[in-house]
């Protein structure tokens, strides 16, 4: 670690902290400890917490007040952990049209931070969050993102859309003197803007690289092609989008050092992270999280719909909220990292990214990148559109090695995946677009794709 980070964790952090009346460093020396525990002492501490934010909800809110009633329920009906699934789903519609109803009325308003997520699936969820809350959160994921190797004051090269620390004086002063992140806006993910910023990362050597999964991946891919080099972060954190097995390899190879996959969505903050031994732990710091099929829980090894309860906001309480991703809750025990929480075995992408099949099978964005992105190498970028039940449109960059063999190769793939039903198209596109968010979507449904 540098000398200036243990600098600004020693001083800065504290008096900044200090400065602003924020308890998340006292967090941060809390949460640490909790990790270990027995899962039964988490389950416990989790059904406490639960049974606390259900009263609050029921007393507080008009919309769950109401809700619990159509459903016969009062918070002395949740009496174990099992007793979650008699509690109704939430959905981004409901929050759309409901915040009011849902924001606490012993809870000032004023006092309430509002949050707008980035609407990668179409439209936009606002919500309000509480300052305890935030402050939690905020402690939750450095306590993971330590597991990458990085600490508080240590600097991050962050690849990232619409970075915030240029919107304001104070903004960018609290990111020189204390975040210290190295932008590379997305949005701008151009040849010179990409070769710029690999100069700036040799002046200024991050301790770990930070940003979505794909847009690591295409830095990687830029430097291997250029003959670049030089950069050797301590840790890469990975988020906001699936990462595949493939820009895993790239980035670890290019960058020598592990990737740490983390996942989380704007509306709850962090969901999972991945330990040093490559297990994807569950937060239970802060969220209940359930993996659904038709209403119930899956078992473990398969694939359901991620519905979270965010156990620490008051002002907004966040219950039973479909994600809109799909995961597979693992099978396996104890990890050796020591880490209780439990672990989920792969995220399989959101649900709109399914595709669906005229004969009703359902197949994962993420398993059809793997398989396309593998088996075409003529192909630079590609993206799957399914339209209708019966039509896909491949959005498809063309690399230097694309000839009619890979047209062949992309027909053999889409009947061997999708069947002789499934009627296809090729689009020749001069690149696809990162959206406003900064994510990259391999894998679009215009159709009706429920998962649960």
């Amino acid at each position: 670690m540098s000398m200036t980070g243990t600098f600004i964790r020693g001083i800065i952090a504290p008096l900044w902290a200090m400065r602003e009346q924020t308890p998340y460093l006292n967090y941060v020396k809390i949460i640490e400890d909790m990790h270990r525990r027995p899962i039964a002492a988490v389950h416990e501490d989790q059904l406490r917490r639960l049974k606390s934010l259900v009263r609050h909800a029921y007393e507080e809110t008009l919309y769950y007040r109401a809700r619990f009633a159509e459903c016969g329920i009062t918070p002395d009906s949740i009496c174990t952990l099992a007793d979650l699934q008699r509690l109704p789903l939430l959905t981004k519609d409901d929050l759309r049209a409901n915040k009011d109803g849902m924001t606490a009325k012993n809870i000032p308003k004023d006092s309430l931070m509002p949050k707008k997520t980035s609407g990668s699936t179409g439209v936009s969820v606002e919500l309000y969050t509480d300052e305890a809350s935030n402050q939690w959160k905020r402690a939750v994921t450095i306590v993971y993102d330590r597991w990458s190797g990085w600490d508080i004051g240590e600097r991050v090269g962050a690849i990232w859309g619409n970075p915030e620390c240029y919107q304001n004086w104070r903004m960018y002063l609290r990111n020189m003197l204390l975040n210290r992140h190295l932008y590379l806006d997305t949005l701008k993910m151009d040849e010179p803007t990409m070769r710029q910023y690999h100069k700036a990362l040799l002046r200024k050597q991050p301790v770990i690289l930070f940003g979505h999964a794909h847009s690591l991946f295409l830095f990687a891919r830029f430097m291997e092609q250029n003959g670049l080099s030089g950069i050797r972060p301590k840790g890469i954190i990975s988020t906001c989008m699936v990462l595949h097995d493939f820009e895993r390899e790239t980035i670890e190879r290019i960058f020598g050092c592990r990737v740490t996959n983390r996942y989380g969505c704007e509306e709850v903050s962090l969901i999972a992270c991945e330990c040093a031994q490559g297990n994807m732990h569950l937060n239970c710091d802060s969220l209940l999280v359930e993996f659904l099929r038709d209403g119930k829980p899956v078992a473990p090894g398969e694939p359901g719909a991620i519905v979270v309860t965010d156990l620490t906001n008051y002002g907004m309480p966040v219950i039973r909220y479909k994600v809109g991703d799909v995961g597979v809750p693992s099978v396996k025990g104890a990890c050796p990292c020591g880490c209780t929480y439990p672990i989920m075995d792969s995220l399989e992408g959101r649900i709109a990214d399914y595709v669906v099949t005229p004969d009703g099978k359902y197949i994962s964005g993420i398993s059809l990148t793997e398989n396309f992105a593998m088996h075409l190498p003529g192909v630079k970028q590609m993206q799957i559109v399914q339209e209708k039940i019966d039509l896909l449109v491949f959005k498809i960059v063309k690399g230097e090695a694309f000839s009619s063999h890979t047209v062949s190769d992309i027909d053999q793939l889409a009947r061997e995946r999708f069947g002789d039903q499934m009627a296809w198209q090729v689009e020749y596109v001069a690149s696809i677009q990162s959206e406003l968010s900064g994510k990259y979507r391999f894998c679009i449904s215009k159709i009706e794709n429920p998962f649960c």
